[in-house]
């Protein structure tokens, strides 16, 4: 268990503790060789009182060998210190190999801790930085103060099964919450698919009450509408009025734990279980769903339903009955709560996330502005592709891509595709793919490259969409735009590379009838001198016969390119300007130091 000489640099943090008054060193650092951890017993006495734990509560220090550096953690220890499992904590239930503290670990990098800094990781600091921290935490668990109003709302601790092999995946929001609040059924069977990936993902696809009816269906994009299984995997699921919780905000581990905190909610869950297991006497193992409001923030309104999910033992089918018990509902039951459905049957937890797109696209996410347009792209190759995967990602899921192009082997240095897309057409091929990067992504795709008839009228209904953005780099486009006769209003951009994709090129204009005059102007200087360079230029060459020569533009440049034009169109529709807008940027240097793409010039008309 102990080593017996202390790292110097545990020596100097655990003197610097020496500045607490509210610390006393109970034993000093000692080692786990199992744990490969060194750990040092303190108590910390705070002012208050408290059912929790004892004014002078005791608790282990975690740290690495490579300190400052590695993890700090504290525990509670098992004899003098909180029992139960409060907010901003880790499950408290279970106890260290060793014996010597809870599982229970404390939240401390919360910023709503008073005074919260950023850690410091310096020998003397980090450690006093910790145990100061948790000094705060007891003071404001004692005060029932650990959550306060507005701040996220945190779930709590389940203990998780099978992390490696299977997820669960639910697709709730407001607007999903209002619409179960008007169900009148609060247990079914729902239906499943899965995604085959590692790990497994079962996603659901719908909730229906016992006697089949539709309470709620799931909207998801292409991808996952189109891995359609054909038998649904069955899976019985129960609406609570909160989270399951135990032990002030303790996740149930037992069954035997989970019916108290159901039975806290006045819901019998084993009645209902009795309801809802017939529909799985089929010899497998199903998962159990258990759905709860909550809100975004702690002491709001509640928002959302969600999910988690579990695995159920293989109930009773069959021969399977209890003795002296028909093969019957009556024999089953008996025998499932006997020997299957125990009071001490372990909880098998799911990782269950809500990918619902709101909570996807938070962490990065367009304005809503530009998420909400219905979109054409004309273009799959290089640009288009990139510009298509930086909206995608960025929220944009009502996308057609445009294209009539086959994808081949000199498209590998800079396009989103791959290896295994050579031959493909470029258009289904990328909407594959970006209907991939996310579950409720709708990309389609038109076979085909924009032409217009004697009559001006184009072979794409243009008129389907709010924003139409142009990345052939082909003129004939732009005339075609000049020609049409919209009954609506669009905004219209067209993005274009110069030689080497040093050049970056775009118009945008909003209206139903348009004119690129301006814009032809304004590049034509820079095009006429990319022509006097292209002799000069080891130009790339493509195929056979002629061998002519090919865009030059390397994937760093490409994807430069597109993630400006994209915030240039993000910023046209939120400042909804009245102008045409025509701007060039340029790559530039200065002391051998990229600068990025800079704005050159720019021309404004009505």
């Amino acid at each position: 268990m102990e080593r017996i000489q202390i790292p110097e640099k545990l020596k100097q943090a655990r003197r610097a503790l020496d500045s607490l008054s509210q610390v006393k060193i109970l034993d000093d650092w000692k080692f786990d060789n199992e744990l490969k951890i060194w750990f040092l017993h303190l108590g910390i006495s705070i002012k208050y009182e408290t059912s929790y734990f004892p004014q002078l509560s005791q608790w282990y220090v975690i740290a690495e060998d490579e300190y400052p550096k590695g993890k700090i953690k504290l525990y509670p220890d098992v004899e003098n210190s909180i029992n139960v499992t409060l907010y901003h904590q880790s499950n408290n239930s279970k106890l260290e190999k060793n014996g010597l503290w809870r599982k229970g670990a404390l939240c401390l990098e919360r910023n709503t801790i008073s005074g919260f800094r950023e850690e410091p990781y310096s020998v003397d600091e980090r450690l006093l930085y910790h145990v100061s921290r948790a000094i705060i935490w007891l003071e404001s668990a004692a005060q029932n103060k650990l959550v306060l109003d507005n701040e996220l709302f945190e779930l709590p601790d389940f203990s998780l099964a099978y992390v490696s092999e299977i997820q669960f995946a639910f697709s709730e929001n407001c607007v999903t919450y209002m619409q179960w609040q008007s169900t009148n059924s609060r247990y079914g069977i729902a239906e499943l698919d899965v995604y085959k990936s590692k790990p497994f993902v079962y996603y659901v696809k719908c909730f229906k009450s016992l006697n089949g009816d539709i309470e709620h269906r799931t909207q998801w994009g292409n991808f996952l509408s189109k891995t359609n299984i054909s038998t649904p995997i069955k899976a019985p699921w129960i609406l609570l009025k909160y989270p399951p919780v135990i032990n002030e905000w303790q996740a149930p581990e037992t069954l035997s734990e989970l019916i108290d905190a159901c039975n806290n909610q006045d819901i019998d869950i084993m009645n209902v279980l009795e309801k809802v297991v017939p529909k799985i006497r089929d010899g497998k193992h199903h998962l159990l769903l258990l759905g709860f409001p909550i809100p975004r923030v702690f002491g709001g309104e509640t928002e959302s339903i969600f999910w988690m999910a579990m695995y159920l033992p293989v109930v009773s089918y069959g021969e399977k009955t209890a003795k002296g018990f028909r093969t019957n509902h009556k024999g089953w039951w008996f025998r499932d709560k006997r020997e299957v459905l125990t009071r001490k049957m372990k909880l098998e937890w799911l990782i269950s996330e809500n990918w619902n797109q709101q909570e996807i696209s938070q962490r990065g996410k367009l304005n809503d502005l530009l998420v909400r347009k219905k979109v054409l792209l004309l273009g799959a190759g290089c640009v288009g592709a990139s510009v298509a995967e930086v909206l995608v990602r960025a929220g944009v899921y009502d996308l057609t891509i445009a294209d009539s192009d086959k994808f081949e082997i000199g498209n590998l240095s800079r396009h989103v595709l791959n290896i295994g897309n050579i031959g493909e057409s470029k258009e289904q091929s990328l909407s594959n793919y970006l209907n991939s990067l996310n579950p409720h992504a709708n990309i389609e795709v038109r076979k085909d490259i924009l032409t217009i008839d004697e009559e001006y009228k184009t072979n794409i209904d243009l008129d389907k969409y709010d924003i139409i953005i142009d990345c052939t780099g082909e003129n004939n486009v732009l005339d075609i735009f000049e020609k049409v006769i919209f009954t609506k209003s669009h905004i219209i951009a067209s993005v274009s590379v110069g030689l080497g994709a040093k050049h970056l090129y775009i118009t945008l204009m909003s209206g139903n009838s348009f004119s690129f005059d301006s814009f032809h102007k304004l590049i034509s200087p820079y095009i006429q001198k990319e022509r006097e360079l292209i002799d000069d230029y080891n130009l790339p060459r493509n195929g056979i016969c002629c061998w002519h020569p090919t865009f030059p533009g390397r994937s760093d440049d490409i994807w430069l390119a597109a993630s400006t034009a994209v915030k240039v169109i993000e910023n046209y529709i939120v400042l909804k300007p009245e102008k045409t807008l025509s701007i060039v940027y340029e790559q530039k240097e200065k002391n051998g130091i990229f600068e990025g793409y800079i704005l050159v010039e720019k021309k404004e008309d009505r």
